[in-house]
């Protein structure tokens, strides 16, 4: 059964889940023909429960209607998608995918709703009744939340679009709730359900939290320690302007290879407190972890600040109180491969160092099957103090 499980998942992987047919574009993609087939039967069954026995286009509106709030049962379970992702035991990139794809379904639907529902009442449509107000509020915290959800402007101001994201969306349940006839209870049963599921979602997020910063142990909040990479310590030159983070834990704590922590640092800049940034844990040990390194690589926002503070005084680690989420993420299972190949560009190597020191540690105590490991870092030049971090040499 294992080998015939494995040449059923080898012709999957070649024929399904790897081809690509559409190639990676700035707003979509890529998507495989799986993906293809995944989404194609998704909206095909969306729309055949939309239009299955109904005798008209209101009935088919009121229907698409539900059909949105339980298509948003999924986008309304967390505040923060990471979480759900690690509760379902998938990876986050898949977490996204269904977010996105029952996100823009649900627009879909509640577009043809009003569509329909417009179209049965002959746009009459008076201000004056509270229940419509609530609608015109859910219809425009919809129409503004669709737009700013597209790639391209999501990535140029992230912090903006992730609070926003948040309070149209608290807008839109609040409209829909108030929008929706106390005499019928099953579609304020499809709002209520993901409503009961955030709340606890909330509150387990809220004791994983409490937990893992220690705010309860009597050993205080973590402390971060910020060290700047001095200009020449590196060769590469998009190495040469980075920080280096040691957060002392209160509470020790399990950090597999690959996983990543939500930081929250509230006095390095005016807007700060607002934001909180995922980076990759550098550091690993076989058993729990009293300490955290991070390599951060300065863009904008918080983290430039943070560049600038640890830059002003060199040579000398400055401290900031600080919160984390986490650990989040999944691990690469490497236990099985002997030849095992890992690819990297510029600061794309702090991704990688948790995984060379688990493999090499695993192959020196003869706990994993690795016997030969390769890693491509695509980088300018190459000299004796190009890591960042340092890395245990074997030779055998």
């Amino acid at each position: 059964m294992i080998g015939w499980f494995e040449s059923c998942s080898v012709l999957i992987s070649r024929h399904l889940t790897l081809p690509a047919l559409i190639h990676r574009h700035r707003i979509w993609g890529p998507w495989s023909r799986m993906n293809v087939f995944i989404y194609s039967a998704y909206t095909l069954v969306n729309i055949t429960l939309v239009f299955f026995h109904t005798h008209s286009v209101t009935q088919a509106g009121r229907r698409a209607g539900e059909l949105a709030l339980i298509n948003l049962i999924f986008p309304l379970s967390a505040t923060h998608l990471s979480y759900l992702a690690d509760l379902l035991g998938i990876t986050w990139r898949t977490c996204c995918k269904i977010h996105q794809a029952t996100g823009w379904m649900s627009v879909a639907l509640l577009c043809f709703h009003v569509v329909a529902e417009c179209q049965s009442r002959g746009f009459s449509f008076p201000l004056g009744a509270l229940r419509n107000i609530s609608t015109l509020i859910g219809s425009i915290s919809l129409a503004a939340l669709a737009p700013l959800s597209l790639p391209w402007l999501r990535r140029r101001c992230y912090e903006v679009f992730l609070r926003s994201h948040q309070a149209l969306t608290a807008l839109f349940v609040y409209g829909t709730w108030r929008h929706l006839p106390d005499q019928t209870r099953l579609p304020k049963l499809y709002l209520y359900a993901p409503l009961v599921i955030l709340t606890l979602t909330t509150l387990l997020e809220i004791l994983n939290f409490c937990y893992t910063n220690g705010l309860f142990s009597g050993h205080g909040a973590p402390r971060a320690f910020v060290s700047f990479t001095p200009e020449g310590s590196l060769t590469h030159p998009k190495l040469r302007k980075a920080a280096q983070i040691r957060i002392v834990l209160p509470r020790s704590i399990k950090i597999d290879a690959g996983q990543y922590i939500n930081l929250w640092m509230p006095s390095v800049g005016f807007w700060s407190w607002l934001q909180t940034h995922p980076f990759i844990v550098t550091s690993w040990s076989r058993g729990k972890h009293d300490t955290i390194e991070l390599f951060v690589q300065p863009r904008s926002g918080m983290t430039s600040d943070l560049l600038s503070l640890a830059a002003s005084a060199p040579g000398c680690p400055v401290s900031f109180l600080v919160m984390f989420t986490g650990p989040q993420g999944t691990s690469e299972i490497v236990d099985g491969y002997e030849t095992v190949l890992l690819v990297a560009s510029g600061f794309g190597i702090a991704a990688t160092i948790p995984y060379l020191k688990k493999m090499i540690h695993g192959y020196n105590n003869c706990t994993l099957h690795v016997r030969r490991l390769h890693l491509v870092w695509q980088i300018e030049s190459i000299g004796e103090k190009t890591l960042p971090f340092p890395v245990s040499q074997h030779q055998h």
